[in-house]
């Protein structure tokens, strides 16, 4: 995100009009995709504006507070509108990315408990994985403080469209990452999405979680993480071991009740996410565009439309590309459907 900034890093006015009134381009010149690329080779990570680039690696404490767990006590290095929405956005999910994040330890603690047959660290560990999933569920609902939905769906998502399934909005090949002296290629990427979050598909692994009706799309957007958390996820599948504790200890009603408690837990925070969508991308999309809003080629809400018009509920797509409402729906289901049945 180098050029012209102002103040916190954010697009100088000048800049963001051009990129807002400017028309679909294809190619990307040798300046940027040349460095952009060594960059991504480098971080391990592919080249289009990801999950970790847009959150996890984009943050920093506001002077005397200290507690990334708490939204108010962050902010955004970089946006790409200039706007508080923006950064709020972002800042929301690196607290919740914050305050889950000593799960990670706690769940390989359980891993080899189990082996021990500890049945009341796993006990102690599932109800502190269900309590970290309330907190984040909790971090979620404060999006609308300073996030407004219009702001978003208008300004802020077209930023987060991706090159993959964006024929309808003029970028029938994808991208052209020219790299100069005749070397380059045509590239295609979903676009950034909380899909990324290695944080999420964690808790999935940790609680034998499969979506296998999701069409591979968990999968995929591993790659998409930087290399060595989507690395870390495959380990710890390989030894997840919890859910086949609880399921040949059914007996154990405080434990069978702590893995219960949090996989319901785990699919009733996806729920909440298919909330957020229908209030920042179903409602807006059947609204009237501002007038303030910006003139230009909208790459994620032209991956929306019909040819005959706007598409159905059915049919909106997000910026990592897979049909939004029926992939969140499968997404929670699939989730409660791991519960330990008696």
């Amino acid at each position: 995100m180098a050029g012209p900034q102002t103040v916190r890093g954010r697009w100088s006015a000048s800049v963001l009009r051009e990129f807002t009134h400017a028309n679909t381009h294809q190619r990307l010149p040798p300046a940027i995709s040349a460095p952009f690329l060594q960059a991504a080779t480098a971080l391990d990570v592919l080249p289009i504006a990801t999950y970790s680039a847009l959150n996890l690696w984009n943050w920093k404490e506001l002077a005397g507070n200290g507690d990334p767990c708490h939204p108010d006590n962050v902010e955004s290095l970089h946006t790409l509108t200039g706007t508080d929405d923006e950064s709020w956005f972002y800042t929301i999910s690196n607290a919740m990315e914050a305050r889950a994040g000593p799960i990670i330890a706690k769940s390989l603690e359980a891993i080899e408990a189990v082996s021990q047959n500890d049945s009341a660290t796993v006990i102690d560990t599932l109800r502190y994985c269900r309590q970290s999933i309330d907190d984040i569920g909790r971090l979620l609902e404060r999006m609308d403080e300073r996030c407004r939905p219009q702001v978003f769906y208008h300004e802020i998502r077209p930023f987060l469209a991706g090159s993959m399934n964006m024929q309808a909005a003029g970028l029938p090949n994808g991208v052209f990452y020219d790299e100069g002296e005749g070397k380059g290629e045509w590239r295609r990427y979903r676009g950034g999405s909380n899909g990324q979050s290695s944080l999420l598909q964690f808790f999935d692994a940790i609680l034998g979680v499969k979506h296998d009706r999701s069409a591979g799309f968990s999968t995929e957007m591993r790659k998409y993480m930087p290399g060595p958390h989507s690395r870390f996820l495959y380990d710890i599948e390989a030894v997840a071991n919890i859910r086949g504790y609880v399921d040949t200890h059914q007996n154990n009603v405080a434990l069978l009740t702590a893995y219960n408690d949090a996989v319901a837990s785990l699919s009733g925070f996806r729920d909440k996410h298919i909330q957020l969508v229908t209030r920042y991308i179903i409602l807006p999309s059947r609204m009237a565009k501002p007038e303030q809003a910006p003139n230009r080629i909208d790459l994620a809400t032209s991956s929306t439309k019909l040819a005959c018009g706007k598409a159905s509920i059915q049919e909106l797509v997000g910026t990592g590309g897979t049909k939004l409402m029926p992939f969140l729906k499968t997404s929670r289901d699939e989730t409660m459907e791991a519960k330990v049945v008696k």
